[in-house]
């Protein structure tokens, strides 16, 4: 039996980073399959509180020699681990295998059949979706999606139905190598220009999610993918949903007609490739229907945080590239009806906002009115990218009064007490730590 087949129960698994989206549902998925689960994080987060809630102990705040287990064990690690990571540094001193997320995620690829989702923007929110409707199905499948559920907050799970449901993330282009029987492209755009990524434009993306989709055994994509991917994959299966206008949101395809109950025109687009896939496998149009109402949406996606004293609602999204940005504030712009839209946007990368600034503001520019925070630098080292955060500020200054650059996090949570009345929506948009704002706003 070679190693990738090799039964769990008989590993030993420490995940440095373990706190990541991607890396904790991995880390869910392995306890579950048998599996001995330790891991450390730089800090604690929403999904180390979920291995928590889930019964995944041993994991610790702070890399340190000490985490590291004795052999025989392996360590995985994400890119955002470097090898002069302390821990990895003790691995390979006491002969560790090491292992890449992208490397167990492939071998547990190996052992379901696997419906990968992939594409530019909705991956997440996608798969999650096809999880849930396809359990609530009772196709009971086995899950890793890099956004938590909202209650009961799991993002991962080995089920016994036998297909196994990821997001297939093209940023370093290791969707690549997983095996899949069902590829889902949501859409096609260009973004991980600079941050390793290594695209240049959209042609190098329409190329990978090409081959992505061209070599899983089934090939559904969206009307806006085929455009990219057509050259690329022939015997694609086109999802192009017809849209109706009005409340609720509906759309129809194949003759039936679905309802959903997240807001925004890309939520239908999402939905309807989740309905192509259920109906091949087995669900009933009865049961799809009533699985995409009961859906409680996602952490961090367009999800509701509370109210401020004065009544404005607050949400929070995870929106980080311009489509999704405008996405963001276009669902906004329908949940608030005849209210404001606030918005304060943090930038997540300098090399995405160098590359997107314009695409940025404009997008922002939809809002009543918008703060631009500082740059999240993420994996980035803020002292090689200073010019950024300086042209940011310079032409989202040129632009008031609708954008302005945030004061600081407490002058602008004051700033927003007294602009949001009742009847507005205040929107936290970026992938760093701007959803933290809430607690300041929310009463």
């Amino acid at each position: 039996m070679s190693d990738a087949l090799k039964p769990f129960a008989d590993r030993r698994l420490h995940f440095v980073g373990i706190g990541g989206c991607g890396m904790s549902g991995l880390a869910l998925v392995a306890r579950e399959l048998g599996a001995q689960v330790s891991g450390s994080d730089a800090k604690n987060t929403i999904y180390t509180q979920s291995l928590e809630r889930n019964g995944v102990t041993g994991v610790v705040i702070g890399h340190s020699a000490e985490s590291v287990p004795d052999a025989p064990a392996e360590v995985v690690f994400s890119s955002a681990v470097k090898p002069e990571n302390i821990e990895r540094v003790e691995a390979a001193r006491k002969g560790l295998g090491e292992l890449h997320r992208s490397g167990l995620l492939t071998q547990i690829t190996r052992l379901h059949e696997t419906v990968a989702v992939g594409g530019a923007h909705g991956k997440s929110s996608t798969a999650a979706l096809l999880a849930h409707v396809l359990s609530w199905c009772g196709k009971d499948p086995s899950y890793v999606v890099g956004a938590l559920l909202r209650p009961p907050g799991v993002h991962a799970a080995a089920g016994a139905g036998g297909t196994l449901v990821i997001e297939a993330d093209e940023s370093d282009k290791s969707l690549l190598s997983y095996h899949v029987h069902t590829a889902v492209v949501t859409n096609a755009d260009l973004d991980h220009v600079g941050d390793g990524g290594g695209y240049r434009d959209i042609a190098d993306v329409a190329t990978v999610l090409g081959e992505f989709a061209a070599k899983a055994q089934v090939a559904v994509v969206s009307a806006q993918a085929a455009e990219h991917l057509r050259p690329h994959v022939p015997g694609m299966t086109v999802v192009d949903p017809e849209l109706i206008d009005g409340e609720p949101m509906r759309f129809r395809l194949d003759g039936e007609v679905y309802e959903v109950n997240q807001p925004g025109v890309h939520q239908m687009h999402n939905a309807a490739l989740v309905v192509h896939v259920a109906r091949t496998r087995g669900c009933s149009a009865a049961d799809t229907r009533t699985a995409l109402l009961s859906f409680p949406g996602l952490a961090r996606r367009f999800e509701l945080r509370g109210k401020t004293a004065s009544g404005a609602r607050v949400y929070d999204d995870y929106a980080h590239h311009p489509v999704e940005v405008a996405a963001a504030l276009a669902a906004a712009r329908q949940v608030a009806g005849g209210g404001r839209v606030l918005a304060v946007f943090q930038p997540h990368l300098f090399s995405r906002t160098q590359q997107f600034q314009a695409e940025f503001l404009d997008a922002l520019a939809a809002a009543d009115q918008a703060w631009v925070e500082p740059v999240y630098p993420a994996r980035e080292d803020p002292a090689q990218w200073t010019h950024v955060a300086e042209s940011l500020a310079a032409d989202a200054d040129a632009r008031r009064p609708v954008l302005a650059m945030s004061p600081g996090r407490e002058e602008l949570a004051e700033q927003l007490r007294h602009k949001a009345g009742d009847g507005d929506v205040v929107m936290l948009i970026g992938a760093g730590d701007v959803n933290t704002l809430a607690e300041a706003l929310v009463s």
